[in-house]
């Protein structure tokens, strides 16, 4: 069975270019560079499709590498379920602790292994963005109001990530406590999270084609 479908795959991806193109803006003179300072630099179109063309092959090692990472957190999952009992008896650990210490070592485990995967990969956005303002940090700014540029930032996005994040950290308590754990606090209503992030995704998504362009004249 595939680990991820091609439906997943192309919603991560158009999600990732996405953010791409929030960096740059449609003018009257053309695409244009939105710098770290608010400010717009004029840019080609040749360069807008290579530095995408370079940010494209990155996404795509990332989501080519997914099933791995996921191998090697479910083989340190098991490997922790499995073998920590035995290592805490062999270190005459009490048997009473034996349950708070393994679910910390799966929690260090999975959040350890997720963590070094995600640092590599913003590294690679933040070198490529780095490149980019190094190429136009000689241009000369152009006569664009920043008032009528808005916000860089997609919050629908962000949220997007924020309550991702809170389902994994949910199922992954879930795992370690069982249904005791569920079952003994309030945890049944953060389901309701799935539903919520997949709102705030199609909202990203209307929010960057409402805003795509918008200053072309």
């Amino acid at each position: 069975m595939a680990f991820m479908s091609d439906y997943q795959k192309n919603q991560i991806r158009d999600g990732e270019l996405r953010r791409f193109d929030r960096w740059f803006v449609d003018t009257a003179m053309g695409p244009a560079y939105r710098g770290r300072d608010g400010r717009v630099r004029g840019v080609r179109a040749e360069e807008v499709a290579r530095w995408r063309a370079d940010l494209e092959a990155h996404i795509d090692a990332m989501i080519a590498g997914l099933p791995v990472q996921a191998m090697w957190a479910i083989g340190g999952l098991l490997a922790v379920v499995f073998l920590g009992g035995r290592l805490l008896d062999t270190l005459g650990i009490a048997q009473h602790l034996h349950g708070p210490a393994i679910g910390l070592a799966i929690f260090i485990v999975e959040a350890g292994t997720v963590g070094l995967e995600t640092w590599d990969y913003v590294g690679g956005w933040r070198g490529r963005r780095d490149a980019i303002e190094a190429a136009v940090a000689a241009r000369a700014p152009l006569p664009v109001d920043p008032q009528n540029l808005g916000s860089g930032h997609n919050w629908y996005q962000t949220g997007v990530y924020v309550v991702a994040g809170l389902i994994i950290l949910v199922a992954l308590f879930g795992h370690v406590g069982g249904d005791a754990m569920i079952e003994s606090g309030p945890w049944m209503w953060l389901f309701l999270l799935v539903p919520i992030a997949w709102g705030l995704h199609f909202a990203a998504k209307w929010h960057d084609r409402r805003t795509k362009g918008r200053l072309r004249r």
